[in-house]
């Protein structure tokens, strides 16, 4: 059955994709990042950049390229319409002084993905989170309540009870033990969201024992068309890394994979939940 996000992906999915194309190619022309990134008077972290769809390219970047790579016409015309096109902007650039660029290019890939996993040590994840919690969350860090942002978290929840990606979420124990906000709020939003059917979300309780995500957080995300995660989303306190390596790909899928095996069942999650209120 045909998807409408496969019919017309967002601009950072075209961008990811044309990034694609462009490597390819690159490889089959027997170029280096290096000589592509002299070649149109850039460094050569940006051709990194824009090969893996974290960066823009222009149109006429596009067709200096297609001239080294040896790019025919027809296709040279197609690919600088898609540059184009990459450029256009998301429904969430209008929040972008609310957030750090590098969380404002993972919010356009969210924006488009089929399927989102998440492994949470800390947080409720900001999809999930109540008002409450967004509030208490900044108050308890020292920081200003931003109600713009609040506006952006809320929007961004919004459009993915619309879309309904697949989400497969594990919460560690330690984020309904640590209290902010409205504990029960917080829990019944949950709860409800447990029920849904394209969510499966479980908890990884502390007696559950030593675990094979205990070096931190991630998130996976599976873009319209492909059959399996493109990225593992790591966040630290100042950025972001993007891992894209197939060996990185199926190590955190199989991680993630045991965390699924280990936790409480979607049943015995909410029974979970339920205590919490």
């Amino acid at each position: 059955m045909e998807q409408t996000e496969d019919l017309s992906p967002g601009s950072l999915v075209r961008r990811w994709r044309l990034g694609k194309r462009l490597r390819k190619t690159r490889i089959e022309a027997g170029k280096t990042m290096a000589e592509a990134a002299a070649y149109i008077g850039v460094r050569r972290p940006t051709i990194s950049r824009i090969e893996t769809g974290r960066q823009a390219i222009l149109a006429k970047n596009v067709k200096y390229l297609c001239q080294l790579y040896g790019v025919g016409a027809p296709e040279v015309d197609m690919l600088m319409r898609q540059a184009e096109e990459s450029n256009e902007r998301g429904w969430w650039a209008s929040y972008s002084d609310t957030m750090p660029d590098w969380f404002e290019t993972y919010v356009g890939f969210e924006a488009d993905a089929k399927e989102i996993w998440l492994y949470c040590a800390e947080l409720v994840p900001g999809i999930l989170q109540t008002t409450d919690y967004q509030r208490s969350l900044k108050e308890g860090k020292g920081l200003e309540v931003d109600e713009k942002g609040l506006a952006f978290r809320l929007e961004r929840q919004q459009r993915l009870e619309t879309r309904k990606p697949r989400l497969r979420i594990v919460l560690n124990e330690a984020v309904f033990r640590r209290r902010i906000g409205d504990v029960g709020e917080q829990s019944a939003l949950l709860a409800e969201v447990s029920k849904r059917r394209n969510v499966t979300l479980q908890v990884l309780t502390f007696d559950s024992g030593p675990h094979n995500a205990m070096a931190g957080p991630f998130n996976m995300l599976t873009l319209p068309g492909e059959l399996a995660p493109n990225f593992v989303y790591l966040e630290h306190m100042d950025g972001a890394v993007y891992l894209e390596r197939p060996v990185d790909l199926a190590k955190y899928s199989k991680v993630f994979e045991l965390l699924t095996k280990q936790a409480l069942s979607t049943a015995e999650t909410r029974d979970f939940l339920a205590t919490l209120g």
